[in-house]
Formats: C-alpha cells, structure tokens, sequence
C-alpha cells in the first residue's frame, strides 16, 4: 500500500495525535498514583490526660515530652486507660488518626561479670 504525500501526512498526525493523547493519559495515570497521603506522625508514650468530652489529651513521651492531641472519634480510646503505653498516628494538626496499645519495653538484666 502506496500512500500520496498527503494521506501520509495525514496518517502521521493522527498517529501523533493518539501518541499524545496515550501519553497524557498515562502521566494523569502517574500523578494520581503518586499523589502523597495526608502527612502522618507516630509516637509513642504513656497516655497522662484525656478529656473525651473537650477531645483533647496529652501523651507523655519516653523522654517526658508532653505530646498534645486532638481527637474526634472517642471510640479509639474506650478501651484505653490513663498510663497506658500506646502508639498514635497523628495528622499535621495533631488530630489521632489511630491508635495502637503498645506493651513496655522489655528490660533485660545485664550479665554477670566474668570470673
């Protein structure tokens, strides 16, 4: 098959044309794919405050930093104590996203000094 100068000129952009459109598709594709959750933090500590009703709370850290949050589902807490040993996920606004109980650290005897 013998294209004229024109058919195939006309072939090559409506090849160009879907070429360009693939490739548009798949970079929309790429950037939803890539798109970043909202930013998340975890700490760990001790629970010392929760005021379900204000939903606000403090967590104290291993190293005594006061950790504050806000909470909107008090569900995530209805299990929980005051001095319990938890990890949160916190947003950017400190709002707990979750809520982990953590056992404490294991503490191990250092060995016996040889002889």
């Amino acid at each position: 098959m013998v294209l004229s100068g024109c058919a195939l000129k006309a072939s090559l952009a409506a090849l160009f044309v879907v070429a360009l459109s693939l490739t548009s598709y798949a970079s929309s594709e790429n950037t939803v794919a890539l798109e970043q959750p909202e930013a998340q933090h975890r700490v760990t500590g001790t629970l010392a405050k929760l005021d379900i009703a204000a939903g606000k709370g403090v967590l104290m850290t291993d190293l005594e930093k006061p950790i504050f949050f806000r909470l909107d589902r008090p569900e995530l807490f209805e299990r929980l104590s005051i001095g319990d040993r938890v990890t949160m996920q916190l947003d950017d606004e400190g709002l707990v996203l979750k809520v982990i109980e953590t056992l404490p650290a294991e503490v191990h005897e250092p060995p016996p000094p040889a002889k």
